[in-house]
């Protein structure tokens, strides 16, 4: 393993990424991977100076397998990738051909057979793999697909359509938002109102704040407390929290005073309040802090990780990022510290392997903490479906 990093070499780590242009690729936050809700910058001249170096990508080998002439790229996603080439966005697939020509000015990743894209009119519109339309280009707004069904805006309402492009709810709302558990928000004759898949109202909002649905239940506050209603509208669980969360795998994070416990889905307390911050961190554990310091606990409250952390970031790929001694690390599920603390930076995993500053520069470990790519490259992303982007 490499010797553990010097003062000297976490700030030369730190100076040489945001050189490199890695200051929108954040390495702790939550979503790592390029996603479906993540679109390209939108093009400007001025944005995209000329650069020496071209983007490729590498294998999981560390082998430059797609050495294309591109001025940026983005992850593979359904076996195509985003790539640049001066101020418009296409696609190629993994032999690095260009299957859409660059001609938007931003575009998302491909979900489902889908992807949304931008003109240069500033119009938004949908296209298959093909690059043919699916949604014609002449919406001011189009949201990620949920539960089957995506709001899109034409001129100033909101409407839903399927995933072939019909219209289920007619453009009616001011504001509209994702479904969630088959319900969505919409604002509707200047209320916030909840309606089912058919557009049909289901109940009226009248509360201070409303949470999206999970798990059949949302948060929602009224006469300044966080309760819990169900999906017809009613209180199931009382209005008695002062902040609260949303559910996940039957447990939520409620606070009561500058307190947090977890409560069960019949507002039972499974862990008292008495942190002064909880969240779920995914694979049934939640990062629980007390006087700045992170540790890990599972659904009882028993106590997996001792806090003893600078920060704890959530689970993929059954590894967290944790930061401590100023450096950063990796736990296992069980809390088990998988590498001691010696990396000036870290991300997820993804694919099996994930991107650290070694001292020479970024590269990347597997699971057990092994270096099996060692940095060779100006800049490097994450690997999505066994391909990462490489700067060279």
């Amino acid at each position: 393993m490499f010797k553990t990093f010097n003062l000297f070499y976490t700030l030369f780590l730190v100076v040489l990424l945001a050189w490199t242009g890695c200051q929108s690729d954040d390495p702790y936050s939550s979503n790592q991977a390029f996603g479906d809700n993540t679109a390209v910058p939108l093009s400007d001249d001025s944005d995209y100076p000329e650069l020496e170096e071209n983007w490729g990508f590498i294998n999981l080998s560390g082998d430059l397998v797609i050495k294309g002439d591109f001025d940026e790229t983005r992850g593979f996603r359904e076996g195509l990738a985003l790539v640049r080439k001066g101020d418009k966005w296409g696609f190629i697939d993994k032999n690095g051909k260009v299957v859409i020509v660059p001609k938007f000015k931003s575009a998302w990743s491909f979900e489902n057979g889908k992807a949304r894209v931008m003109e240069f009119s500033d119009k938004l519109g949908i296209i298959d793999p093909t690059g043919n339309y699916v949604l014609p280009a002449e919406y001011t707004e189009i949201k990620a697909y949920s539960d089957g069904l995506i709001a899109v805006k034409k001129d100033s309402l909101f409407g839903y359509l399927d995933e072939k492009g019909k219209t289920v709810i007619p453009p009616s709302f001011r504001r509209a938002w994702n479904f969630h558990d088959g319900l969505a928000k919409v604002a509707l004759d200047g209320k916030i109102t909840v309606i089912d898949k058919k557009g049909k109202p289901v109940f009226e909002a009248a509360y201070q704040r409303l949470g999206d649905f999970s798990e059949g239940l949302a948060k929602a506050k009224w006469k300044g407390k966080f309760g819990y209603l169900n999906k017809k509208g009613k209180a199931i669980i009382k209005n008695i929290f002062d902040n609260a969360g949303d559910f996940n795998e039957g447990i939520a994070v409620v606070g009561k005073g500058e307190q947090y416990g977890l409560i069960n889905q019949v507002g039972s307390f499974l862990v008292q309040p008495q942190y002064q911050t909880i969240f779920y961190a995914g694979n049934n554990r939640w990062v629980a802090v007390n006087d700045g310091k992170f540790g890990l606990i599972d659904q009882t409250g028993k106590i997996i990780a001792e806090p003893v952390y600078q920060q704890i970031y959530t689970f993929v790929e059954d590894r967290a990022i944790y930061q401590r001694d100023d450096l950063w690390g990796y736990l296992d599920t069980d809390g088990k510290e998988i590498t001691p603390p010696q990396y000036g930076l870290a991300w997820s995993f993804q694919s099996g392997l994930a991107r650290v500053g070694f001292r020479q520069g970024i590269g990347f470990i597997d699971t057990t903490g092994n270096p099996v790519i060692l940095p060779d490259f100006a800049d490097v992303r994450d690997f999505q479906e066994g391909l990462a982007t490489v700067r060279f």
